[in-house]
């Protein structure tokens, strides 16, 4: 235990939470260093941290059952759809990483006592096609440090800044004179500043910024950070894009890393049960499992493209001058030497039921468990462990 540490265990329930938080700030966030990985990984820079990856660049992940430090539960199926990232017998670890021994007496990689994957599926370097499988499955990322009371949330707008209460911050979207921001009463109604301790350092990207008013103020890159008096749900992002002054200069939400994107085709449209993805046409796409698994280890299937459907499935087809963006999404060859957009590895389809914008009768009343929508949130669809 630091000499920090055990001062705080020793403070009075009242005091010691203050007491730590200036502390921490004083001591603990004057610099920040990039995190050393073994040569057998390569770490991907991220705006809240590193992704990270095999020597080769493809993504690893983590399993939420693997509960116990230095055992794996990923096992015979689950092994083939997720492959063990091994270790050889000369690997040299480090801080944080380590190598254990499975049952079948391979070595095997762990992060912070987690065991390392790869996801069959994957078909490249930066592929994430695994994340969120079976509600089970994670990118294994290190999350750089942020101060006291600040985290990167996951929103659809990518991995944003948030206060302890987990509610958005926001930043100007014009440069400003940080100083003097919403000093005035008219502004703090709604924008109320994010105070740093009079103790508090920068570290890495965040900066401390002194105010005309003598508040300290947590900014990144420069940026003074506030929070929105009318957010009040978990997660909100009501303020992006409001007003803070009279020349009608607007907020928005502090993304650290965007979100990953889509092809320039993709359309949001809102249904029944939530905000699905489209095509330019605002007709639901949905994504095809020929294996009809609904299982939580989620065991890759194998490809299905055009020929593998009814005639009320209609491929999603490429034209020869379409590049995909990367990220989930990907163009792959068909027998025939056509080409179908595919999302997350898995072919698309629209459906011949669907006629108005929001429907999505191909998943309802398709007679068919192994079809997917894609949410705009990632998430599974409501009611199902699935995600597309």
């Amino acid at each position: 235990m630091t000499v920090h540490a055990r001062l705080c265990s020793l403070m009075v329930r009242a005091v010691a939470p203050i007491f730590c938080l200036s502390l921490t700030s004083a001591i603990g966030l004057a610099e920040v260093l990039e995190p050393k990985a073994p040569d057998a990984f390569v770490l991907v820079a991220k705006g809240h941290g590193w992704a990270v990856s095999d020597a080769d660049q493809m993504t690893l992940y983590t399993s939420k059952r693997d509960i116990t430090p230095g055992k794996s539960s990923c096992v015979e199926d689950c092994a083939v759809a997720w492959p063990p990232y091994l270790a050889s017998k000369s690997a040299i670890t480090g801080e944080g990483w380590s190598v254990f021994a499975r049952e079948d007496g391979n070595q095997q990689w762990a992060y912070e006592d987690k065991p390392l994957y790869r996801y069959s599926m994957d078909q490249g370097p930066g592929d994430t096609y695994g994340e969120g499988i079976g509600l089970l499955w994670d990118i294994s990322f290190i999350y750089a440090p942020t101060p006291p009371g600040i985290s990167a949330r996951k929103t659809l707008m990518g991995h944003v800044a948030a206060d302890q209460h987990q509610k958005t911050l926001y930043t100007p979207q014009v440069d400003v004179d940080a100083a003097s921001l919403c000093v005035e009463n008219a502004c703090l109604e709604q924008w109320s500043p994010v105070v740093a301790p009079r103790v508090a350092r920068s570290i890495g990207d965040w900066d401390v910024i002194t105010r005309e008013d003598g508040l300290n103020q947590w900014a990144r890159e420069g940026r003074p950070l506030f929070r929105y008096s009318n957010d009040v749900l978990f997660g909100e992002a009501a303020g992006h894009g409001v007003a803070f002054d009279a020349d009608g200069n607007t907020m928005e939400v502090m993304v650290l890393e965007p979100r990953l994107p889509y092809p320039d085709w993709v359309r949001v449209q809102d249904t029944d049960a939530g905000e699905m993805l489209a095509d330019e046409n605002y007709k639901s796409i949905y994504t095809w499992d020929p294996s009809k698994l609904f299982s939580r280890l989620a065991t890759p299937a194998p490809a299905c493209g055009a020929e593998c459907l009814a005639e009320e499935w209609v491929p999603m087809s490429a034209g020869e001058d379409d590049v995909a963006p990367g990220g989930n999404w990907a163009i792959l060859a068909l027998s025939d030497g056509r080409r179908q957009w595919a999302y997350k590895g898995r072919h698309l389809f629209t459906n011949t039921r669907d006629k108005t914008q929001g429907s999505f009768l191909g998943y309802r009343h398709g007679g068919n468990r192994a079809v997917n929508v894609i949410m705009h949130s990632g998430d599974a669809l409501q009611g199902t462990l699935r995600r597309p």
